[in-house]
This record gives C-alpha cells, sequence and structure tokens, in this order.
C-alpha cells in the first residue's frame, strides 16, 4: 500500500498540474471502491462547477479543496488503497481498464483514479467536516511536521506492549507510516523491531524519531518506494526500492556489517532486521 511518500509524490505531481479550471463533469465507474465502504456516501456530485485550490496531503490520504459556486469550500479526499494511481490526461483521451473516477475540467484535461484492486476510496464535501470526520479526524501528528519529536512519539505509543513495529503503524499515532518505512526507520535507530514498545527509553524515541523523519524524507526524494503497483501522476515508477536497507532483504547481508538479515512476520506484515546492529535487548530500558 502507497505510504506516505508515495502519497507526497503524488500530491506533488496533481500540485505541479496547476489544475485550476472549474469542474465541467464528475464520471465514475459502476463498481465500488473497497475504501468507499466504510463511508457513508463518495457525495462526488457535489465537486461540479467547483474551482480547485490547493491540494494537500493527511497521512496516506489526498486532500484536495475546491471553492464552491456558491462560496463554499468543498473538499475531495482521496486514497489510493494497494494499486490506486492518479494521472492528468486530456479529456479526449480514451478511459484504461480499471479507471473508476475522472474529474473534467473546464480546460479540457482531466484528473482519473485507476485502481484495478478497487481498494482504494473517494469522498467529497464540505472540507471542515472531511477533515473533522473519519478517517482524518482520528489521524496522529504528521512526522514530517516541524513538532515531531522523540517526546511525542513516546506520549502516543510509550505505554503500548505491543512491538515497537506493529505500533508506528497504527495511524491514530503516527500518520501515514507503514511497514516500509517503519522497518528501514528502526534498523537505522539499531532498535530491535519486536521488542514491546514501552520497553524505550527516551533516548531510544528521540533516536527514532529522527530516523522516521530521515528515511520518510529520503523517500519522498527518490520519488517513493515502488515493489509492484506504485506510479506517479506521469505514469512513472520511485527510485526508492533500490535504496532500501533492510525491508524485503530477508538472507541478504547487511548494508552495515555484513551479517545476514533476518525475516520475521508479526501481526501479519513481514519486515527485517539485523541481529548484529538490531541485537534483541537483555536489559528491561532500551536506549
Amino acid at each position: 500500500m502507497p505510504e506516505l511518500p508515495e502519497v507526497e509524490s503524488v500530491r506533488r505531481g496533481l500540485q505541479a498540474a496547476q489544475l485550476r479550471a472549474p469542474v465541467v463533469e464528475v464520471w465514475r465507474s459502476a463498481y465500488k471502491l473497497r475504501v468507499g465502504k466504510s463511508w457513508a456516501e463518495e457525495n462526488l456530485s457535489c465537486l461540479k462547477d467547483n474551482v480547485p485550490r490547493d491540494i494537500q496531503r493527511r497521512g496516506k490520504y489526498i486532500v484536495w479543496e475546491f471553492a464552491g459556486p456558491g462560496g463554499e469550500t468543498n473538499g475531495l479526499v482521496i486514497h489510493l488503497g494497494m494499486s490506486g494511481r492518479c494521472g492528468v490526461t486530456t479529456a479526449a483521451q480514451p478511459k484504461v481498464v480499471h479507471t473508476h473516477f475522472a474529474l473534467r475540467m473546464a480546460d479540457a484535461r482531466e484528473v482519473r483514479l485507476v485502481d484495478p484492486r478497487r481498494f482504494g476510496g473517494l469522498r467529497a464535501g464540505p472540507l471542515d467536516e472531511l477533515m473533522a470526520s473519519e478517517p482524518l479526524g482520528t489521524l496522529g501528528p504528521e512526522p514530517l511536521d516541524p513538532g515531531f519529536g522523540g517526546e511525542l512519539l513516546a506520549e502516543r505509543l510509550g505505554a503500548s506492549r505491543r512491538p515497537i513495529r506493529d505500533a508506528l503503524l497504527d495511524q491514530e499515532a503516527v500518520a501515514g507510516l507503514g511497514n516500509i518505512y517503519a522497518v528501514e526507520a528502526l534498523f537505522a535507530a539499531g532498535i530491535f523491531p519486536l521488542v514491546e514498545a514501552h520497553r524505550l527509553h527516551a533516548s531510544a524515541w528521540a533516536r527514532l524519531a529522527g530516523t522516521i523523519v530521515t528515511v520518510l524524507q529520503r523517500g519522498i526524494d527518490n520519488g517513493g518506494t515502488t515493489l509492484k503497483d506504485f506510479r506517479n501522476v506521469e505514469g512513472e515508477v520511485g527510485r526508492n526500492q533500490d535504496d532500501l536497507r533492510v525491508y524485503g532483504r530477508a538472507d541478504e547481508p547487511c548494508p552495515r556489517c555484513r551479517a545476514s538479515l533476518v525475516g520475521f512476520v508479526s501481526g501479519g506484515r513481514s519486515g527485517a532486521y539485523c541481529p548484529r546492529c538490531q541485537p534483541r535487548p537483555r536489559t528491561r530500558t532500551i536506549r
């Protein structure tokens, strides 16, 4: 599933397209999307005659602001799911298979969502209501915001008895962080991924917060990680998969010490760690 860097790459691509012409048509396929099942209704028709404004990101969600014809501020929330791709094309271009949404502008351009697995989601409505309701309203702090650090991370997760890798995936604790970047951050911080979160000392939380920011920023700079489906707005794959240190590299040599990386599964999600650089702790508190 696209994580924060992949969604941010798509957001930047949409923003760079400078979509400012009014919406003249909203098209939706007859197929339901998985995330949409948890929302009362998609309400996409409210976007007609709206003027696009700023495009933001909240966690793993794209949040697009629109000026409504009556002066109201509307929003469109896009979740890419596992295989969703957003692209900008001309309205004359035929829709490819698995296209489920198209927003046509007065300048004859269209923003389209292609989602073969249909694990994504769409929802529109008053922007303030979207930001306050689930899922956006329950998301935790943004790890790339200036206030993010070890103290905040410990406040959100310091009492958890879950393995630290699993705890980091809680979107109400840290917005946008997923399995790939959690595994990478723990390696960079030298923390065993299966240690219970409550055992981390303040110094370990500070170190981990720093490496989370580092690996996320590296992912953004590399245009995201493409393991299978991810593409940016131009249809290009990311480059970060070539820069991963441990994720998906079980049994390969550690890039630091050359020890064989060890794979693990916890909470239904796989990962990898270095037994030397991230040793299983022998003390109660992890510094």
